[in-house]
């Protein structure tokens, strides 16, 4: 929302995610360090690029257009014996999510092609605008994407013992599965078994991504498991195995 960066990108909030971060910010206590911190805050270090060239053409309003649907609140569905886990076994974040919902006994996997382009009909979009897999949809019709928030949300409900009770110990498992989300996926998946799989073109060097991932990994092994631990969260299983 900050103009300049509209000025260099191109690109413009829409009304309702304009006023989204607006409402947002007077409910932040401390959010000032966001326009004003010695320099350093995200406003200031941005309009620093002024060698940035300004962008040329008519913006993109982000958000313009689309649909909106309410969200539904509450519990989780009690006793559920017949939730979905939209996706494909050959997806590591799907695979994740499918074996922790059997485990729990709430569900199963249903199938999303994504060769046939399953996920980028109506129907699915319905459910997901991200158009992305897994989706967890329970029998309710309640829907939550990523896989991480899905794993969260089966354990928390029907599963509590794959998350730590001790607050220092389910950070570390929240760690841990943000890591292999993020900086672990991006090179392990993206870069080592997506070329593999065909999901993706090799990269430039495979050499090169093949020594980062041992890299990440034994730094994985050196912060979770080290000690003699045998799991992330101790000598018991936790969600972080299963992501």
């Amino acid at each position: 929302s900050l103009p300049f960066v509209q000025k260099k990108s191109g690109v413009k909030l829409a009304p309702r995610l304009a006023q989204y971060v607006q409402d947002i910010m007077p409910l932040m206590k401390t959010s000032g360090i966001l326009t004003s911190n010695g320099g350093w805050s995200v406003k200031e270090f941005v309009e620093t690029k002024t060698d940035f060239p300004d962008f040329v053409g008519t913006p993109v309003v982000v958000g313009e257009g689309l649909a909106t649907s309410s969200t539904q609140t509450g519990p989780a569905r009690k006793g559920e014996k017949a939730a979905k886990i939209h996706g494909m076994p050959a997806s590591a974040n799907s695979v994740a999510a499918i074996v922790c919902a059997m485990d729990a006994g709430i569900g199963n996997l249903e199938f999303c092609n994504l060769m046939e382009g399953a996920h980028l009909k109506p129907e699915y979009l319905a459910k997901s605008a991200f158009h992305q897999i897994p989706l967890f949809e329970d029998s309710d019709g309640y829907c939550v994407a990523e896989s991480t928030a899905i794993l969260r949300h089966i354990v928390t409900n029907y599963m509590p013992s794959l998350y730590p009770a001790s607050s220092k110990e389910k950070a570390m498992v929240d760690w841990a599965m943000d890591l292999m989300s993020g900086s672990i996926y991006d090179v392990l998946a993206v870069k080592v078994f997506y070329p593999v799989f065909d999901f993706a073109a090799p990269p430039e060097d495979q050499k090169a991504e093949n020594a980062a991932c041992l890299d990440l990994l034994a730094k994985y092994e050196q912060a979770f498991l080290a000690g003699g631990k045998k799991f992330v969260a101790g000598n018991n299983i936790s969600i972080a195995e299963y992501k």
